[in-house]
């Protein structure tokens, strides 16, 4: 039994940022924008640019600069799972100085080159499809896979699109991300399986278990792994229900092994290395009964 198949989201993000191209296309001329700001529903960010409340203000600072989003910064704003970095992933127009692209220049922002195509002028951040680009000449090989499985599972993007996307990556970049998986409900997930994978252990992601429900992953025949998704530890309610699900997991069997964020994110050496040890000791393997 699969799971039911999720809508497909829109592929433009509500960021509560209008262009004043915008605001006039929708009928707000300059005497109504003027008692809007006044009021303080809402705010002008930079030139020809407005937000109400709910705008992200990594997006109002990457466009205060002259910039949009791109990359992994982009990417979060519209819903995909991405990895940690320290800087804010942003473009320039193309009337920006080429020296500056491609590397950090101060207070945390890093300057990517503009997209081959044009982007939407009246997009506060870049499309879905130029961020993924971008994304996929910034990030390894893990990173590209995370958040082209985010975007797969999202139903974000389709199957060819990936494919369009990574055309002009080297073929040994495109050997290192692919294959991919779209059961990946979050990059921890991506993360774990992949290192699994690539070391030859079988691996079956989103298994439903009778009696449990769906788990993130089995690893062989009885390892069952469950990976948290964000940087931060659900309520009370929650673990009692993981310590039900864990107890339940041990009497049909199973070996279950609950990683954090931050053991798969921050202290994935440590942790990669007792996965390995627990397989190597036959922890994913049922028990033989002897003779």
């Amino acid at each position: 039994m699969s799971k039911p198949a999720a809508p497909v989201p829109m592929r433009s993000p509500e960021l509560h940022i209008r262009s004043r191209r915008q605001l006039t296309a929708s009928g707000i001329g300059k005497r109504q924008l003027g008692l809007l700001l006044r009021d303080g529903r809402m705010r002008r960010i930079a030139h020809g640019w407005y937000a109400t409340a709910g705008a992200p203000e990594e997006a109002l600072s990457a466009l205060r600069r002259g910039h949009r989003l791109t990359c992994i910064s982009a990417l979060r704003l519209h819903g995909i799972w991405a990895p940690v970095s320290p800087h804010s992933h942003e473009a320039a127009l193309r009337t920006g100085r080429r020296a500056d692209r491609g590397r950090a220049v101060g207070q945390g922002i890093l300057l990517h080159d503009p997209p081959p195509t044009a982007w939407p002028v009246d997009a506060p951040i870049l499309p879905l499809m130029d961020a993924l680009t971008h994304a996929l000449r910034c990030l390894d090989a893990t990173g590209a896979a995370i958040v082209l499985e985010s975007a797969l599972h999202l139903r974000l993007i389709t199957a060819a699109e990936v494919h369009e996307v990574a055309a002009g990556l080297s073929a040994r970049h495109r050997a290192a991300i692919f294959p991919l998986s779209a059961t990946a409900e979050s990059g921890t997930e991506t993360i774990v399986r992949r290192f699994l994978e690539r070391r030859g252990i079988a691996v079956r992601p989103q298994v439903l278990i009778p009696g449990v429900g769906h788990v993130d992953m089995v690893v062989g025949e009885r390892l069952v792994i469950e990976c948290d998704s964000v940087a931060f530890h659900a309520g009370t309610e929650q673990f009692h229900r993981d310590r039900q699900r864990d107890l339940r997991l041990r009497e049909l069997g199973y070996i279950p092994v609950r990683l954090t964020w931050e053991q798969v994110v921050l202290d994935w050496d440590r942790t990669s290395q007792v996965l390995l040890a627990m397989v190597r000791r036959g922890d994913h393997r049922a028990p033989r009964t002897r003779t």
